[in-house]
């Protein structure tokens, strides 16, 4: 999956969805067999930088927590 079908993806996602953890979205993107280009965490802090999503740790979560701004 390129960059840009990949940022379309986790966008869909998380307003389908709501806030995910960077592992619940691993997980439901593997359920519909798809793969970020790089490792996912370091390509949803890419989509935080460009303003495409919101990012934030999370005790609760052990992890980052993601949504659509």
């Amino acid at each position: 999956m390129n960059d840009d079908d990949a940022e379309a993806f986790v966008i869909r996602l998380l307003k389908e969805q709501g806030p995910q953890s960077t592992m619940q979205i691993e997980k439901l993107a593997r359920k519909e067999h798809k793969r970020c280009p790089d490792q996912t965490v370091i390509f949803l802090m890419k989509m935080k930088k460009k303003g495409l999503i919101r990012g934030e740790a999370s005790l609760e979560k052990k992890g980052w927590v993601w949504s659509t701004p």
